[in-house]
Order: C-alpha cells, then sequence, then structure tokens
C-alpha cells in the first residue's frame, strides 16, 4: 500500500477493519510455470527491465500465447533476494516498466513495487514485513501527480460510478486510505487478519487506477504456492484483457519468487 506519508491512514483503516468485522464474511522464454495451470508451450515471455533491490533484482514480465492473447502478467524477484534486501526503516519504492506487449494487450500501465521493511499502519494489521505490487492502469506521470487528500478532497472522493469496483470492496469516508501518489484503496469485505496475502483496488478521480497484490515475506519464504481468484467489476473503462487471478510462487525452473495475475479475460469498456 505504501503509506510513507500520512499518519491518518492508519486511522482510517483501523475505521475499515472495524467495518470489516461486522461485515458477513524482449526476451523470449517458456521458463514460467503459473500455480493455476502448466506453462504452454505455445506461448512467449517478454521482460521489462531489470531493477536492482538490495543486491538483488525485479523485474516485471507477461507471458502471451501464441494467438496473441495474455496467460500471465507479474513480477518476478531473482533467486536470493529476499536474504538481500535492504533493512532499513523507510520502505523502497521501485517503478517496472512493462514490456510494450503487456500494454499493448492488457489494460495496465506501469508496476509500483514497495518493499515494506516494516509493514506500514495500522499497527498489528499491516506491520509485518511484506511488498505491495500495484499494477497500475494509469501512466506514472498521471498517478505522481495525484497530490494529498486535503489537496485534492473531490478527486479523492469521487469514486467510480456503481459497477466499476466489485460489490463486496469498501473503503472507510474521509480519505483513510487515500495515498499521495497512489490514490484511494479499497479493501475486501472478506479479509480478517492476520495478513497473509491480500489483493486491493485503487481509485482517484472516478476511475479504478489499480489492482495491488499484497504479500508477506514470511508467507513467500514458506515456499507454499498461492493462487485465488478475486472478485471483478461488471463494467469497464477499456477494452483490453482483465485478469481475474491472482498468485504466488516459486519458479521450479530458476528458484525465482513470482508475484503475477492471471487467468485473463476479453471485456468491453462500458
Amino acid at each position: 500500500m505504501g503509506f510513507k506519508h500520512l499518519n491518518y491512514i492508519g486511522i482510517g483503516l483501523i475505521f475499515l477493519l472495524m467495518l470489516l468485522g461486522c461485515s458477513p464474511e524482449s526476451t523470449i522464454e517458456d521458463t514460467l510455470e503459473p500455480v493455476n495451470s502448466k506453462a504452454l508451450l505455445k506461448s512467449n515471455t517478454f521482460y521489462g527491465p531489470q531493477i536492482s533491490l538490495g543486491k538483488g533484482h525485479v523485474r516485471s514480465w507477461i507471458r502471451i500465447a501464441k494467438d496473441g492473447t495474455p496467460e500471465e502478467l507479474g513480477v518476478e524477484m531473482s533467486k536470493k533476494l529476499l536474504n538481500q534486501l535492504p533493512k532499513g526503516d523507510d520502505p523502497v519504492q521501485l517503478v517496472l516498466p512493462l514490456h510494450k506487449k503487456a500494454m499493448d494487450v492488457t489494460p495496465f500501465n506501469h508496476v509500483l513495487f514497495d518493499w515494506n521493511p516494516h509493514g506500514h499502519e495500522p499497527d498489528g494489521v499491516f506491520t509485518v514485513p511484506h511488498f505491495d505490487v500495484h499494477f497500475y492502469l494509469t501512466s506514472v506521470a498521471a498517478r505522481e501527480a495525484i497530490p494529498t487528500y486535503p489537496e485534492a478532497k473531490p478527486q479523492f472522493d469521487n469514486y467510480p460510478p456503481p459497477g466499476y469496483l466489485p460489490a463486496d470492496y469498501i473503503t472507510p469516508p474521509d480519505g483513510g486510505t487515500a495515498v499521495p501518489m497512489m490514490g484511494t484503496h479499497w479493501i475486501p469485505l472478506s479479509f480478517a487478519p492476520p495478513f497473509t496475502n491480500i489483493l486491493l483496488y485503487g481509485t482517484y478521480d472516478g476511475e479504478v487506477t489499480f489492482v495491488e497484490p499484497m504479500n508477506t515475506v514470511a508467507y513467500i519464504e514458506s515456499g507454499v504456492p498461492f493462487s485465488e481468484a478475486y472478485s471483478q467489476p461488471t463494467k469497464f473503462t477499456k477494452t483490453s484483457y482483465y485478469p481475474t487471478v491472482y498468485n504466488v510462487y516459486q519458479n521450479s525452473k530458476d528458484q525465482k519468487q513470482i508475484i503475477s495475475l492471471s487467468e485473463f479475460v476479453h471485456r468491453e469498456a462500458e
């Protein structure tokens, strides 16, 4: 989530959790293996540039079938990265560019990758070491232009019309999860601590701007693969292929750690 600047974020999320407690429950390779299916022979994988993190690196990638449809979009962390991460007090925020082919066949523009050595607010919920992986539908320039909540209250409070967010996602009022250079964060009603894996949506000025898997280091280090469908909107602003499942796993061939989106479905804009 990347709560680097605002203390009121924690208050908003605590309020949100109280609500939840009351709610019902271009290199071409063929080496990446998603959790939920075998890697298809008739597909190619295209990579974004490597970005340094600690003594390792991260980068984006997409696997595309020979017919041009996307199969899996994600980030990979180098083999020993989890043992070589920066251990300072401050989060590390990286922009991971997407390969052009990823931008051609999905609605996403770039990835904002956060390493949080001590987690972030609220205390006792997300205050564990974890990664926030924001898949942005907007440009870097548009995202970086988002100011603080007091500076742009009308834009933050301008939520998308009904249908453009899943019905089972909520956010507290009055900017409780509004973050500059990110947007407003939406949490699924089904979420209950302790936090291991979760997928958030983000919005700003009437539009959905990102989807965000959040994953703890402890879970990734466990080696247990994770794959789960997440709630979908019923309306979309751009005709494209949209993912419906998010995954956490280790590539069995090179031991790189993977956080990805998969099971893409073609959606028509409304």
